[in-house]
């Protein structure tokens, strides 16, 4: 029934914005204690600086964020909030104006290093007398950057024909591309990127002490008493050409190496390994160790015990003896024997050696780990609404995880775990719920018929996955269900460069069988609900799945990118003996992309998500419509559309679900649409615990074929997907949150609204408002962030 108060736009508003005027005259005040600064001195109150030109906005917010961190500390002002209203100035600095002097020059060398090599910055202040004893200093910055210098052309000038050959060969994979802005930081990461080419070389002891860029000497030249008149003058217009659309040329360039050695190609020498390295025992001799080799490798094995499979130990050393010196072996080596997990800290040392050529002697010591751990973990939780029940529960768990660290002795990690837990309801216990799960992780790839894969030296964190699940749950006067799960997977990731990384899973096999029996509330549900049957029933799950998850960051932006394709029965369902043996056929595809944009005291934060399950299998002689209750979408609760309980909104704007009576009406669809924006911002900090607010917009719904008839023949239009019906069906949700951030995880609180509500669509303007009282939200518990 909804509610009789009824609460106009207009009123919202009007209240909104007294609300707003209010927060916002208690936040721009500053309380100044007179504890707090010198008396009869002028002390900085407040620093401004305001960005000017021709720049985007976004740009000029960035640079006004870095040109504060280049002030003198002695304009700097520190400010405490209590609970985001009350700000108390914090002894503030004594007023010099040196300091101003100084903090143009640190913000004019910033600015030069973004390429801005013509800026204007006036400076002004003014002083505020509250009293004799009380002086306040506002200072003020007006940073004009100007023109912005573009990148013209790279070159390299190196006095080693080996290294100029080496630059010139992968010039085409230089950071420095001709008319994108000049930097300093891109400069550096040039040389870098370089230095990278030549340690990959061999070139193992060039540093940056041997190679440096130099830029235009326009200016330099200008002041040669020796130049001859006319070439200043071509000088002259150059330079004024330059100051319109300013551009400049680099050229990287070699150092005179005082010592040769610097310039030598090494090779790699002799490879001693210490599998089961303990602490203390850094040196030969110091304890005795087992001396051993493995037939097809050159390395040398020094070994205390038997813990560790030594051609195992020799596959993941990439420091081949007698071959070039590579840096990226280098690394690929430590980071290899770091993410097996099999030892607690991993060192390699290398020494340079000189005889006909130059080597590097290279120790591996690894330091195992312990074997085996043991964790229980006990946990509680409150869900306000579960599968199929109309009540609140309050759930315990209890969970046991065993891990071996190195199973046989090839530092394969296996986890055994089980859980077991218990729901309270209105009848007291209302589920009870057993779990036994153990997985195996090979740290390669294992992949059939000795096929191996492209590039594999670009691969990270591999690994094959073999898991096997078994659960069991019981609730009470609606179902009892068990599943049987078991997948062998292939997980791997790439970073083609710095700050981006891609990581790929695919499952060639995913079985799961569902054994359902229904009881009797179960039963009324779909008899009210015909279109449950297909959701709600035995089955099997026989398919594969593949998955992507990229990040990516650039500036104080970070994108994640998810791309996760499910299907069951394209090739199994094939086989008549598992298609006449309720084998569901489906194909699933979720999309979603989150993008976060970083402040200094904010964020905005942004999600869409599209999902789409398409269902062609056939049960009892009739075409399946629904996707399996544990594959299909819902909407709503702490990680969705936050105005909506879990699972009570949907499927579209059909009125289906909300006509159901004296039992439960939990929504599944085979399709959804969502996108989320939060202004998030910090309040305070109480005894050491952030707190953090936000302001959020939900959008989103869900859908999927509904019928008024078991045979399935009167569809429910409202509840099916149509782009002419969208803005009809889209859901709109806003709230605000308080959350607290303990670090280590974060306690969210959300208190929501329903903005639109597509139940209503026919009614008050499309259902916008419609219902919304004060008091009338959602409450929402989560723990960390909700995407």
């Amino acid at each position: 029934m909804l509610p009789r108060q009824q609460v106009s736009f207009f009123v919202i508003v009007k209240y909104g914005l007294f609300l707003g005027l209010l927060i916002s005259s208690l936040v721009s005040c500053v309380v100044v204690s007179k504890k707090q600064y010198q008396k009869y001195k002028p002390f900085v109150f407040k620093t401004n600086i305001t960005v000017a030109g021709n720049i985007p906005a976004s740009q000029k917010q960035e640079l006004n964020a870095r040109l504060q961190n280049q002030l003198d500390d002695s304009l700097k002002t520190r400010v405490i909030s209590y609970a985001g209203l009350v700000k108390k100035l914090v002894k503030p600095p004594v007023f010099d104006t040196v300091n101003i002097a100084t903090s143009k020059i640190f913000m004019t060398a910033l600015l030069n290093s973004e390429g801005y090599f013509y800026p204007s910055i006036k400076d002004s202040f003014t002083i505020d007398t509250i009293s004799d004893a009380q002086k306040r200093v506002t200072v003020n910055f007006q940073v004009t950057p100007g023109k912005r210098t573009r990148m013209d052309s790279i070159g390299f000038d190196l006095l080693t024909p080996e290294l100029q050959e080496l630059a010139l060969e992968n010039r085409d994979k230089t950071l420095l591309k001709k008319n994108t802005p000049y930097t300093l930081s891109k400069v550096s990461d040039e040389i870098d990127r370089v230095l990278q080419v030549f340690h990959n070389n061999g070139y193992y002891k060039v540093s940056r002490d041997d190679v440096y860029a130099e830029v235009d000497t326009v200016v330099a030249a200008l002041i040669d008493p020796s130049l001859d008149p006319f070439e200043q003058l071509r000088l002259l217009d150059s330079l004024r050409r330059k100051s319109e659309n300013p551009t400049i040329n680099v050229v990287i360039k070699q150092r005179e190496a005082a010592d040769t050695t610097r310039l030598k190609q090494f090779y790699i020498g002799q490879v001693n390994v210490f599998p089961d390295q303990q602490f203390l025992q850094d040196t030969l001799g110091s304890h005795p160790m087992m001396r051993s080799t493995v037939p097809g490798y050159k390395f040398r094995f020094f070994t205390n015990t038997n813990k560790f499979k030594l051609p195992f130990i020799a596959r993941n050393v990439f420091l081949i003896p007698d071959s070039l010196y590579r840096e990226r072996n280098y690394f690929r080596t430590v980071n290899t024997f770091n993410r097996l997990g099999a030892w607690q800290n991993v060192d390699v040392t290398l020494r340079e050696r000189y005889d006909s050529l130059a080597f590097l002697d290279a120790d591996i010591r690894l330091y195992p780990s312990l074997r085996q751990n043991l964790k229980i973990d006990f946990e509680a939780s409150r869900n306000i609404a579960d599968y199929l029940t109309t009540s609140q529960l309050f759930g315990l768990g209890l969970n046991f995880s065993l891990t071996n660290r190195n199973a046989f002795r090839e530092a394969i990690q296996t986890s055994t775990n089980a859980r077991f837990g218990i729901e309270l309801g209105s009848n007291f216990i209302q589920t009870l719920q057993t779990n036994l799960s153990h997985s195996i992780y090979f740290p390669r790839l294992m992949l059939p018929f000795g096929i191996k894969p492209r590039n594999e030296d670009s691969l990270l964190s591999q690994r094959t996955v073999i898991n096997i699940n078994g659960a069991y749950t019981i609730r009470r006067s609606i179902f009892n269900v068990g599943s049987i799960n078991g997948s062998l997977s292939y997980e791997w990731a790439r970073s083609p460069r710095e700050r981006v990384q891609f990581n790929w899973q695919v499952v060639p096999l995913n079985i799961e069988f569902t054994r359902l029996e229904g009881k009797d509330s179960l039963s009324k549900l779909i008899q009210q609900i015909p279109s449950l049957r297909y959701a709600f029933n035995d089955g099997f799950v026989i398919g594969m799945i593949g998955a992507m998850n990229s990040s990516w960051a650039k500036g104080n932006r970070l994108s994640n990118l998810k791309i996760r394709v499910e299907e069951s029965g394209a090739i199994f369902g094939f086989i008549k003996q598992l298609e006449d043996n309720n084998l569901f056929r489906f194909v699933k595809t979720d999309i979603e992309f989150k993008n976060i944009i970083n402040f200094k005291q904010s964020a905005l934060a942004f999600r869409a998500f599209a999902g789409y399950g398409y269902v062609y299998g056939k049960r009892d002689g009739q075409a399946e419509n629904k996707l399996p209750f544990f594959k299909a979408y819902f909407a709503g609760g702490p990680y969705s559309m936050r105005a909506w309980q879990v699972r009570r909104l949907g499927p579209g704007s059909s009125l289906l679900y909300d006509t159901v009576s004296n039992v439960a009406n939990d929504r599944f669809g085979n399709m959804q649409l969502e996108g989320n924006v939060e202004y998030r911002f910090n309040l305070t900090t109480i005894a050491g615990i952030k707190v953090r607010s936000a302001l959020f917009i939900d959008a989103g719904n869900i859908w999927g074929p509904e019928f008024r008839d078991a045979a399935a023949t009167q569809k429910i239009p409202d509840a099916s997907f149509k782009f002419s019906r969208l803005y009809k069906d889209i859901a709109v949700g806003a709230g605000t949150s308080l959350r607290f951030d303990f670090d280590f995880f974060l306690i969210r609180l959300d208190w929501a609204y329903k903005i639109k509500n597509p139940t209503f669509s026919d009614k008050n303007n499309g259902g916008w408002f419609y219902g919304l009282g004060l008091f009338n939200g959602q409450f929402q518990l989560g723990i960390g962030y909700p995407f």
